[in-house]
């Protein structure tokens, strides 16, 4: 029953992700893709999905021994103008600022599920294919116990 669960939860944020962005014909076209791996909690894959310049979608998919599994999805905003000066000195790439709101859901060895909300907020350097970001999440545990807990990390993707 726990794998179905989780098949279908992952199917359902996953998927819902495609639905984004369609055109007129029903071709979902996203402006970028980027794939790669981020560091920290969670430890595991990330993807972002491009809108445009200014939005995106992004997930985690991570698997480990004590949370068997942790997947988020997050909406994103991305502000270019609060750390112009900053990008300006790298002379390459921009330095950009996020923020957004997402959720989570968490299966434990103990057979426990938690779920969440997300408030993530970050820096990503975008240097064309790579983006790097570091990231911290407050989240707002719903099951199994209401509380405040806290998630982040150090990332790298490849942009295609």
């Amino acid at each position: 029953m726990k794998t179905l669960f989780t098949a279908v939860v992952l199917c359902l944020v996953f998927g819902s992700l495609t639905f984004a962005k369609g055109k007129a014909d029903g071709e979902i076209k996203f402006e970028r893709v980027g794939a790669g791996i981020v560091v920290g909690d969670p430890l595991g894959i990330s993807v972002k999905l491009w809108n445009n310049k200014e939005t995106a979608f992004d997930g985690v998919l991570s698997l480990g021994q004590t949370r068997t599994l942790y997947v988020h999805a997050d909406y994103l905003l991305h502000n270019y103008e609060l750390l112009r000066d900053l990008s300006k000195e790298l002379n390459s790439g921009d330095l950009v600022f996020y923020y957004g709101g997402g959720a989570y859901i968490s299966f434990w060895t103990t057979n426990s599920m938690g779920l969440g909300a997300r408030l993530p907020v970050g820096v990503e350097y975008l240097v064309n294919p790579f983006d790097l970001y570091i990231e911290v999440a407050p989240a707002l545990a719903i099951t199994p116990a209401m509380g405040l807990t806290f998630y982040g990390g150090l990332g790298v993707r490849f942009d295609f």
